[in-house]
Protein backbone atom coordinates (compact mmCIF):
# COMPACT_ATOMS: atom_id res chain seq x y z
CA UNK A 1 0.00 0.00 0.00
CA UNK A 2 1.41 3.16 -0.54
CA UNK A 3 1.72 6.22 1.85
CA UNK A 4 -1.28 8.34 -0.20
CA UNK A 5 -3.28 5.55 0.31
CA UNK A 6 -2.61 5.27 3.75
CA UNK A 7 -3.21 9.41 4.24
CA UNK A 8 -6.28 8.95 2.57
CA UNK A 9 -7.48 6.13 5.16
CA UNK A 10 -6.00 8.48 7.74
CA UNK A 11 -8.25 11.16 6.24
CA UNK A 12 -11.18 8.81 6.23
CA UNK A 13 -10.63 7.61 9.72
CA UNK A 14 -10.57 11.42 11.14
CA UNK A 15 -13.75 12.18 9.11
CA UNK A 16 -15.41 9.26 10.79
CA UNK A 17 -13.88 10.30 14.73
CA UNK A 18 -15.16 14.30 13.70
CA UNK A 19 -18.69 12.40 13.08
CA UNK A 20 -18.40 10.03 15.96
CA UNK A 21 -20.75 10.43 18.73
CA UNK A 22 -18.33 11.36 21.41
CA UNK A 23 -16.88 13.87 19.27
CA UNK A 24 -20.40 15.38 18.46
CA UNK A 25 -21.03 15.04 22.61
CA UNK A 26 -17.87 17.29 23.32
CA UNK A 27 -18.41 19.27 20.64
CA UNK A 28 -22.26 20.26 22.42
CA UNK A 29 -20.96 20.39 26.05
CA UNK A 30 -18.35 22.87 24.80
CA UNK A 31 -20.79 25.01 23.85
CA UNK A 32 -22.75 24.79 26.35
CA UNK A 33 -19.50 25.73 28.54
CA UNK A 34 -19.01 28.76 26.39
CA UNK A 35 -22.43 29.84 26.48
CA UNK A 36 -23.00 29.47 30.40
CA UNK A 37 -22.09 32.78 32.06
CA UNK A 38 -22.05 31.09 35.17
CA UNK A 39 -19.87 28.45 34.05
CA UNK A 40 -17.60 31.03 32.49
CA UNK A 41 -17.41 33.11 34.81
CA UNK A 42 -16.49 30.17 37.65
CA UNK A 43 -13.91 28.81 35.14
CA UNK A 44 -12.40 32.67 34.73
CA UNK A 45 -12.20 33.18 38.75
CA UNK A 46 -10.14 29.81 39.10
CA UNK A 47 -7.96 31.01 36.51
CA UNK A 48 -7.11 34.22 37.98
CA UNK A 49 -7.22 32.81 41.32
CA UNK A 50 -4.46 30.27 40.27
CA UNK A 51 -2.28 32.81 38.22
CA UNK A 52 -2.17 34.70 42.27
CA UNK A 53 -1.75 31.71 43.77
CA UNK A 54 1.34 31.05 41.56
CA UNK A 55 2.46 34.23 41.39
CA UNK A 56 3.23 34.15 45.12
CA UNK A 57 6.16 32.16 44.41
CA UNK A 58 7.54 33.53 41.31
CA UNK A 59 11.36 34.08 41.76
CA UNK A 60 11.14 31.89 45.19
CA UNK A 61 11.93 28.67 45.78
CA UNK A 62 8.80 27.47 47.35
CA UNK A 63 8.93 24.68 50.01
CA UNK A 64 7.20 21.33 49.87
CA UNK A 65 4.54 22.43 52.48
CA UNK A 66 3.84 25.64 50.56
CA UNK A 67 3.33 23.74 47.25
CA UNK A 68 1.27 21.00 49.48
CA UNK A 69 -0.61 23.87 51.17
CA UNK A 70 -1.42 25.37 47.12
CA UNK A 71 -1.68 22.41 45.43
CA UNK A 72 -4.64 21.72 48.15
CA UNK A 73 -6.19 25.01 48.52
CA UNK A 74 -6.35 25.19 44.45
CA UNK A 75 -7.78 21.37 44.36
CA UNK A 76 -10.28 23.10 47.24
CA UNK A 77 -11.28 25.42 44.48
CA UNK A 78 -11.48 22.97 41.30
CA UNK A 79 -14.11 20.96 43.38
CA UNK A 80 -16.27 23.91 43.81
CA UNK A 81 -16.09 24.84 40.20
CA UNK A 82 -17.34 20.98 39.09
CA UNK A 83 -20.30 21.50 41.53
CA UNK A 84 -21.90 23.27 38.57
CA UNK A 85 -23.54 20.75 35.86
CA UNK A 86 -22.13 22.40 32.92
CA UNK A 87 -19.26 22.33 33.85
CA UNK A 88 -19.00 18.50 35.26
CA UNK A 89 -20.57 17.92 31.54
CA UNK A 90 -17.98 19.43 29.97
CA UNK A 91 -15.07 17.52 31.43
CA UNK A 92 -17.28 14.17 31.59
CA UNK A 93 -17.63 14.90 27.37
CA UNK A 94 -14.30 15.82 27.32
CA UNK A 95 -12.39 12.56 29.05
CA UNK A 96 -14.94 10.48 26.72
CA UNK A 97 -13.80 11.66 23.64
CA UNK A 98 -9.81 11.49 24.83
CA UNK A 99 -10.35 8.23 25.91
CA UNK A 100 -12.02 7.63 22.26
CA UNK A 101 -8.52 9.13 20.70
CA UNK A 102 -6.60 7.42 23.21
CA UNK A 103 -7.86 3.80 22.30
CA UNK A 104 -7.85 4.13 18.80
CA UNK A 105 -3.88 5.74 19.42
CA UNK A 106 -2.93 2.57 20.88
CA UNK A 107 -4.97 -0.01 18.27
CA UNK A 108 -3.05 2.29 15.51
CA UNK A 109 0.21 1.70 17.58
CA UNK A 110 -0.33 -2.41 18.72
CA UNK A 111 -1.34 -3.15 14.45
CA UNK A 112 1.96 -1.23 13.20
CA UNK A 113 4.38 -2.76 16.40
CA UNK A 114 7.35 -4.37 14.93
CA UNK A 115 7.31 -8.27 16.32
CA UNK A 116 11.38 -8.85 16.97
CA UNK A 117 10.47 -11.94 18.07
CA UNK A 118 11.20 -10.96 21.80
CA UNK A 119 8.64 -8.81 23.10
CA UNK A 120 7.97 -8.57 26.58
CA UNK A 121 11.48 -10.46 27.19
CA UNK A 122 12.97 -9.43 30.18
CA UNK A 123 16.27 -9.65 29.64
CA UNK A 124 17.14 -12.31 31.94
CA UNK A 125 17.01 -16.11 30.93
CA UNK A 126 15.91 -17.07 33.89
CA UNK A 127 12.50 -16.05 33.57
CA UNK A 128 12.47 -16.96 29.86
CA UNK A 129 10.12 -19.36 27.80
CA UNK A 130 12.62 -20.13 25.44
CA UNK A 131 13.60 -17.60 22.82
CA UNK A 132 16.85 -18.84 21.97
CA UNK A 133 18.95 -16.20 21.31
Amino acid sequence: MSKEQIFEKAKELADLIAMSDEKKAAAEASRHLMEDEEASALISNYNETREKKLAEFEGKEPTKEEIEEVNDFLQGEFNKIMENEVIKEYVKASRIFEMTLTSMDNIIKQGVAVDDGHSGCSGSCSTCGGCHH
